[in-house]
């Protein structure tokens, strides 16, 4: 079979929340095609949200989007997908507006700084795009500070996490990355005294191999461009650092040309969140989330 070769890209726009009691906000997505060769066949986009936010469950004119997972902890990020049945060629491209609401955490404020999410753009059918640097990258959200007090008796804890990149070559023997994870407030004020738990966005492109102890699949990819959601829980009391490891994989597809193909060089960025549970409270929610990324080598053309 004779592939129709197209040159993805994709985009956002960072996500800006209303100041209103229940803020709310948009997220538009981009999507489009520099090949002068037009693509003959939907282009499915998967999304990532920001952890903390929700789809506002509204469709966007033209689209009907799809919630892939939609965890119960607000730490964990949702993952939405859709398709642009729009053909693209040289530079074309469609805007989708997704509507947002916030999930707020109950053992801790929102993060000062938002973590990020993802976003990635594949073809389908005949169209086949041998380089997907452009069609993957990280989204943000921008939301008004949310005070919160800590409840009456509640025990202080100051979680965070230090995170050491995986360098993925090609589809070799998984490779392991490490979390170290941390409470800052220990001998004079007390320990955690209930679960924390680590939850960790993997992909497009790769995923998850092996779960550390402790650890679950939130939600495990169905096909190359989706997501693993990992959520592994840490038992109160922990000595600094507890340290959580586990491997990683490049994944492949088979493309209209018969060929194996998979993604490009470069860098995986996903997110990762670390949050109290029970009566801990985290009034220094800007250390419990941020990006974590993996580096990919030697990919399959």
């Amino acid at each position: 079979m004779t592939a129709n070769l197209v040159s993805l890209f994709v985009g956002s726009t960072t996500a800006q929340f209303s100041t209103s009691t229940s803020p709310t906000g948009i997220l538009t997505i981009t999507d489009g095609n520099f090949s002068p060769n037009d693509t003959t066949s939907p282009v499915q986009v998967t999304v990532a949200l920001p952890p903390f936010t929700r789809w506002n469950g509204v469709q966007p004119a033209g689209h009907a989007i799809t919630a892939l997972a939609t965890p119960s902890d607000c730490a964990c990020p949702q993952i939405l997908r859709y398709t642009d049945q729009d053909h693209h060629h040289g530079g074309e491209k469609t805007s989708v507006n997704i509507g947002l609401n916030l999930c707020l955490p109950t053992n801790s404020p929102l993060p000062a700084q938002m973590p990020n999410g993802a976003v990635n753009a594949v073809p389908t059918g005949n169209d086949l795009c041998t380089d997907l640097s452009r069609s993957m990258g990280a989204l943000a959200a921008v939301v008004p500070a949310q005070p919160s007090t800590p409840p009456p008796g509640s025990n202080p804890v100051d979680l965070y996490f230090v995170h050491s990149t995986a360098t993925l070559l090609g589809t070799q023997t998984p490779n392991v990355t490490q979390f170290q994870l941390f409470n800052n407030l220990t001998g004079g004020s007390l320990p955690t005294t209930a679960t924390s738990k680590l939850c960790l966005l993997v992909g497009p492109y790769y995923h998850v191999s092996t779960l550390p102890p402790g650890g679950t699949f939130i939600h495990q990819h169905q096909d190359f461009a989706d997501y693993d959601i990992v959520q592994v829980t840490v038992p109160p009391a922990f000595t600094n650092p507890y340290v959580v490891s586990l491997s990683i994989q490049a994944g492949t597809y088979t493309g209209p040309d018969g060929n194996t193909h998979s993604g490009p060089d470069g860098p995986r960025n996903s997110t990762a969140t670390y949050t109290p549970s029970g009566n801990d409270f985290d009034a220094n929610s800007s250390s419990v989330a941020h990006p974590v990324s993996q580096i990919a080598l030697d990919q399959l053309s």
